[in-house]
């Protein structure tokens, strides 16, 4: 259907599906870096609705910058991954920008050190983020100045100052940071907890197309009928359970059936 479609407009049947992605590490997400082979949950999801259309899949890593540039400059990039209206609207301009129906609901939130939980927004005076991820959640106390805001080029930065208590709380995926505490400390992935008193802000990674429409059109199809294939994966990603997996609207998450 999706190759037919590609004809009908003119395209080459045999001409790849290709993704450019915003250049991150964002396990268990996705990684994409240059030169590296991209993986994480998402990645799964492009490739299993590429082969479902019979399609080739190309993907392409690049700093944000570049790669609307070359969205909005080029033919080379079909769609780009992750994006959400509200996102480098500078970068954007005047762009008529096509969206497809979220593909990964997200959570953001506020960690804090297990000790600390429950301590309350007074509690938290310094407020440790990725620099350029903006805490929305924050911003009318970063504003008014009762919060300083303190950046770091990784997580691994946030989690060491985290825990030297320079900073209060770590303001991030909850489910990014426990991946990283699992598979790159010893620390264990509940000594940062996500603390429902704090703020928090939900949002969604949409991919984005400047040209073809039709093609996001074929893509809410696939998200929407493979959507039991889809929480598969998150449980295989690992996933399941966490905070945004839980706004999911097919969360992967198994929760024992209670009883009558």
């Amino acid at each position: 259907m999706f190759a037919l479609l590609f004809l009908a407009l003119g395209v080459c049947q045999a001409e790849p599906l290709r993704i450019g992605l915003e250049s991150h590490d964002y396990l268990p997400y996705y990684r994409a870096l240059p030169g590296k082979p991209a993986e994480g949950y998402a990645i799964a999801v492009l490739q299993l609705f590429a082969s479902s259309q019979g399609l080739a899949l190309e993907l392409e890593a690049l700093p944000i910058n570049r790669l609307h540039r070359n969205l909005q400059t080029t033919d080379r990039l079909t769609l780009v991954f992750p994006d959400n209206p509200a996102w480098s609207r500078q970068l954007k301009g005047d762009a008529r920008m096509h969206y497809s129906r979220p593909v990964i609901r997200v959570v953001d939130g506020s960690l804090v050190l297990r000790e600390h939980l429950g301590r309350g927004v007074d509690s938290v005076r310094r407020l440790g983020t990725v620099r350029g991820f903006t805490p929305e959640a924050w911003q009318e106390r970063l504003r008014d100045g009762q919060v300083q805001l303190v950046e770091a080029s990784d997580i691994a930065s946030l989690v060491r100052m985290l825990l030297r208590l320079r900073i209060d709380a770590i303001y991030a995926n909850p489910e990014v940071l426990h991946h990283y505490l699992e598979t790159s400390t010893n620390l264990g992935g509940d000594r940062l907890l996500l603390d429902p008193d704090l703020p928090l802000a939900q949002t969604a990674f949409h991919a984005s197309s400047l040209k073809h429409p039709e093609v996001l059109e074929a893509f809410d199809r696939f998200l929407v009928e493979q959507s039991g294939e889809l929480a598969q994966l998150r449980r295989e990603h690992g996933l399941a359970c966490g905070p945004s997996d839980l706004v999911e609207e097919r969360p992967a998450c198994q929760q024992p059936a209670k009883a009558p």
